[in-house]
């Protein structure tokens, strides 16, 4: 009985190995998890490598990590790392972090999509410092030792309603799709914009209607708006902007900035700004310098977005175990300046671009010229 249990798991490692091995997941400083019995300091990453909708981004972060952990160069002193493969089920992944936990985890990075995290935060499983990958809902108290960073589009949206303040907008409408998400980036936009006595003189509804657009021109008019927010995607916002005149200055959060705007899409958001990594928008700055960049390796910049995260993630983590959360510094990350912030979550603060007919370019060096 117990050789065939032996045998069992000799086949299930193979299989693994197969999977895994082959795709990459597994690197020099990563390694199949540990049993009890063989029980080793290490630093966990739970990443959701066998779900369908989130395989795609783990795989990403997993890049990241190694990326971050290869510029970094070897250390007698550092932790190895084990990639802990989860699926879609947040209860998955609770045991899957119960399990590190027992291999001798000492910090674990992730999870990664926010059910899980929310899971997790309310699981009384957290008993080491974890780093979750997203943002909780904000009625979600994170436990002592989580913490979480991650994109948080709401928080964009803030900051852009700084910067079209900043730059004398006061008046604005907004342009909101039929998604939760729009509506909450719309929310915080409005929100922050008018904290300065400025006013939020329209909402309107994404359309792709020419007559219906018509009357969304016609009222932005009839309003005096002297800014457009668009709390949508870039091919939405590629399908509106050119109807309601390239004159009104724009304003929208990295969910403007895709792949597919990159090649056909300048025209139409050109002048537009946004907010976004400096790993997407900055390439001469000195720390997305600092990291190998994966050509040809992406389809998405959410994948790229992904990577960016790993990289920032193993910063952060290097800096949690050799600290207090509230002892850490500044970090000025790929992902954008990481600051330690209430309720045990990391606020990041991108930086701002701009479309150009020639391409992106931050706002700093638009007005360095």
């Amino acid at each position: 009985m117990q050789r065939s249990w032996i045998l069992v798991r000799v086949w299930r490692w193979f299989v693994c190995a197969l999977l895994y091995g082959a795709a990459g997941v597994l690197s020099a400083h990563a390694q199949t998890p540990a049993t009890e019995a063989e029980e080793k300091p290490h630093i966990a990453a739970l990443l959701p490598l066998q779900s369908t909708a989130f395989g795609r981004f783990a795989d990403a972060v997993r890049r990241g990590l190694e990326a971050a952990m290869a510029a970094d160069g070897e250390r007698d002193d550092r932790l190895p790392v084990i990639v802990y493969p989860t699926g879609d089920d947040p209860e998955d992944t609770i045991d899957t972090y119960d399990r590190a936990l027992r291999a001798g985890a000492r910090l674990v990075i992730g999870p990664l999509h926010r059910s899980a995290v929310q899971a997790l935060a309310i699981s009384n499983a957290v008993t080491v410092p974890t780093l979750a990958l997203s943002i909780p809902d904000a009625d979600v108290m994170l436990p002592d030792r989580f913490y979480a960073f991650g994109v948080h589009l709401e928080s964009e949206a803030r900051q852009v309603a700084r910067v079209a303040r900043g730059q004398g907008r006061r008046r604005a409408a907004i342009i909101v799709g039929d998604t939760p998400l729009s509506r909450r980036i719309a929310q915080a936009f409005a929100d922050e914009f008018a904290r300065g006595g400025r006013l939020i003189v329209d909402q309107h509804g994404f359309t792709a209607e020419k007559t219906r657009i018509k009357k969304i021109r016609d009222g932005l008019t009839a309003s005096k708006a002297d800014a457009v927010f668009f709390a949508i995607d870039g091919p939405r916002v590629r399908q509106i902007r050119p109807h309601l005149g390239r004159n009104l200055p724009g304003y929208a959060t990295s969910l403007v900035h895709t792949a597919e705007g990159a090649v056909v899409g300048q025209f139409d958001l050109a002048g537009i700004i946004f907010v976004d990594m400096p790993w997407m928008v900055a390439p001469d700055h000195p720390a997305v310098m600092a990291y190998t960049r994966p050509t040809g390796l992406f389809t998405t910049y959410e994948q790229e977005r992904f990577y960016a995260i790993g990289i920032d993630a193993w910063r952060l983590s290097q800096m949690m175990l050799g600290s207090t959360y509230s002892g850490l510094g500044i970090l000025d990350g790929v992902t954008g300046q990481l600051v330690p912030g209430t309720s045990r979550q990391f606020q990041r603060e991108p930086i701002a671009a701009q479309f150009t007919q020639a391409g992106v370019r931050t706002l700093g060096d638009l007005e360095a010229q």
